[in-house]
């Protein structure tokens, strides 16, 4: 912004134009014009400067190199971001991303060098699908917000090739469940840590949430659990703590529970109590899954008992984020309405629910058509007689 004032000792007109800091220095720059006759001619150079101010801002952006763009969007994308997803971002930028198109300069971008950076990231680094998309979604939407600058055209984004992601979710049987869920009669020294398998298995929590669940966040008499609290990144570094919400605002949510994991919890209860009772020094967090002396307990760690108790009971192994597949999936073939998994799941629409678990939509659909067979074959029937 700019104001035209005369000056009382030439009589003359004059401005300052305040062009802002420079998207790459981050130095504050001004435009001083001087020395006209009337404020009509001050007001036509003011227009015409900033035509021309803004004419060159777009012509140096252009000509700069994606990686000093790619920092000015994150530092404003950070805003909005959790410490987790801001450590994910800035993994995927220093090593999946400068290293390979960051001198690029943005008028130089094309189609080629995008697919390009995709062919090498997949091929030559041998890098998953599933991270090859993830991190041509932070380029894309980078150059997507060039282009509405001017910067880049967009059309080179419409037709680039991605990686197929084939979806393999490893889940157990009716049978492995019940094997896994009787655990504490098969080991002598379960781990404390089962009753946390049990939750994720029984509800489809995340790990974060089961980690960060409180005693208060259960309510026995109505057979409820809330998800109010999640244990995740608090920091850019690897620092775990508890963070108040969940992944998501629909991650949020309540989950109604067995009557079987309430008594489980009732006795882990017993448990935590007894500990409280007899430690000197007790850190009360009020969780359900914690160390002997209260503290939360770290991903690696539930991660690494959750391996033990698989081995020792002999049934396939899967991830520990499987449990959450196989609970859902177990709803799913004995014909749970999906909103409702998606509910208990917390997704963000029905449509995530049914496209991740697509694998048990085909018997759903054969035992459907088998429904129509029987109709119609009665109906044919009922006409004949």
């Amino acid at each position: 912004m700019a104001l035209i004032k005369k000056d009382p000792k030439t009589g003359k007109y004059f401005f300052v134009l305040d062009t802002g800091k420079d998207p790459l220095t981050g130095k504050r720059k001004q435009l001083r014009r001087r020395g006209f006759e009337t404020k009509k001619e001050a007001q036509l150079a003011l227009a015409n400067l900033q035509v021309q101010v803004s004419e060159s801002k777009a012509a140096s952006l252009s000509r700069s190199v994606f990686h000093k763009y790619l920092d000015q969007w994150f530092e404003s994308k950070k805003i909005k971001l959790k410490p987790s997803t801001i450590k994910n971002y800035e993994e995927h930028i220093r090593y999946n991303i400068i290293p390979y198109i960051g001198e690029v300069r943005m008028n130089e971008f094309n189609e080629t060098i995008i697919q390009n950076f995709i062919r090498v990231l997949y091929k030559e680094r041998g890098l998953a699908p599933a991270t090859v998309k993830t991190t041509y979604g932070i380029v894309s939407e980078v150059l997507y917000k060039a282009s509405r600058k001017g910067l880049v055209s967009g059309a080179i984004l419409d037709d680039i090739v991605l990686p197929r992601m084939e979806k393999k979710l490893r889940v157990w049987t009716a049978d492995q469940v019940a094997s896994f869920l009787d655990a504490p009669k098969t080991i002598l020294n379960l781990t404390r840590y089962f009753i946390g398998f049990n939750i994720s298995l029984q509800t489809g929590m995340r790990m974060g949430e089961v980690l960060g669940l409180r005693w208060s966040d259960i309510d026995y008499e109505n057979k409820m659990i809330f998800v109010r609290q999640t244990l995740s990144k608090v920091d850019q570094g690897n620092e775990y703590g508890l963070v108040a919400g969940g992944k998501t605002l629909s991650a949020m949510r309540c989950i109604y529970i067995s009557e079987s994991l309430v008594k489980s919890l009732k006795a882990h209860q017993q448990l935590i109590d007894k500990e409280k009772a007899i430690q000197q020094i007790y850190c009360d967090y009020d969780l359900v899954i914690c160390t002997s002396s209260g503290n939360w307990v770290h991903p690696n760690n539930f991660r690494r008992a959750f391996k033990v108790t698989v081995d020792q009971l002999g049934i396939p192994k899967i991830r520990l984020h499987d449990l959450r597949h196989t609970h859902a999936t177990f709803l799913l073939e004995n014909k749970v309405n999906p909103k409702i998994i998606q509910e208990r799941l917390g997704h963000k629409n029905v449509n995530i629910t049914l496209n991740t678990y697509s694998h048990a939509l085909p018997s759903m659909q054969v035992e459907a058509a088998g429904k129509f067979d029987g109709f119609f074959a009665n109906g044919d029937q009922n006409c004949d007689s």
